[in-house]
């Protein structure tokens, strides 16, 4: 358990035009509101409440988006990834307010999501504890979800994330400036 900071941005960049490349025959499909694409699913469905700390396994064969597979594998390297997932919101839509009470690292056996746009995020505020969390296309964001955060999309055009939770382990902590390096 740890007290950090409510958002932390991670010293690590991505190609997200080279994921948004991937995704460009996908993301014509018609979708309502709000839509996850399940990317890894709990590996052990028998220890998932809530936040799992149980690896996770591929949904299915991840050979079309190799580049993302690839940053899911990187993160599999490196910690316990226990589920990755592409978020789409509608043009024009609203996530309210609400709090996740399992992601924060201030909770007793957590995981931790990571966030990494990749649309444009200028018609977009992420709103954690009611300030703008700036978050650009390719960064890798921790936001502390237990808290209190919403989703206000302005725009026209759908927003997409990739979405990783992890086990808070030593390597974690270290891209989030909470280890001495």
């Amino acid at each position: 358990m740890f007290e950090a900071a409510d958002r932390i941005k991670l010293p690590l960049q991505f190609d997200a035009q080279r994921m948004l490349d991937e995704l460009s025959r996908d993301l014509a499909k018609p979708f309502m509101y709000y839509s996850v694409v399940m990317l890894t699913v709990p590996g052990d469905l028998s220890q998932h409440s809530g936040a799992s700390r149980a690896p996770s396994v591929d949904n299915g064969d991840l050979s079309d988006i190799p580049y993302i597979k690839s940053v899911i594998d990187g993160f599999r390297d490196v910690t316990t990834l226990t589920l990755a997932r592409l978020l789409r919101l509608e043009g024009g839509a609203e996530v309210q307010e609400h709090t996740d009470p399992t992601l924060g690292l201030d909770v007793p056996d957590s995981v931790v999501r990571l966030t990494i746009p990749i649309t444009p995020t200028d018609d977009v505020d992420f709103l954690l504890n009611g300030e703008a969390v700036p978050m650009q296309p390719g960064e890798c964001w921790y936001m502390k979800l237990n808290d209190r955060h919403q989703v206000l999309h302005h725009g026209t055009e759908e927003r997409v994330n990739l979405t990783i939770d992890v086990v808070p382990n030593e390597w974690v902590l270290d891209q989030l400036g909470l280890v001495a390096a």
